[in-house]
C-alpha cells in the first residue's frame, strides 16, 4: 500500500513539475524568440511525460522486484 501511495505522489509531483517546466520553457522562448511559439506544439504533453518518468524512476529505485 505504501508503494501505491508513493507512485501516486510521484505522478502528482511529476505532473506539477512538468507544468512548471512547461511554463518556464514557454516564458523563456517567448523572451528569446519574441512570441514565435510555432515550434512548441508538443510541449503541451510535457506534464504527462514527466509524471510517467517520475513514477517509472520511483518504481525502479524503490521497489526491489524491479531492480536488475
Amino acid at each position: 500500500m505504501r508503494s501505491l501511495t508513493a507512485v501516486v505522489m510521484a505522478l502528482i509531483g511529476g505532473f506539477a513539475g512538468g507544468v512548471v517546466l512547461n511554463a518556464a520553457i514557454v516564458v523563456i522562448s517567448h523572451i528569446i524568440y519574441g512570441g514565435d511559439e510555432s515550434g512548441l506544439k508538443g510541449l503541451k504533453y510535457l506534464p504527462f511525460v514527466t509524471s510517467a518518468w517520475y513514477a517509472a524512476t520511483l518504481m525502479i529505485w524503490r521497489c526491489p522486484e524491479y531492480k536488475p
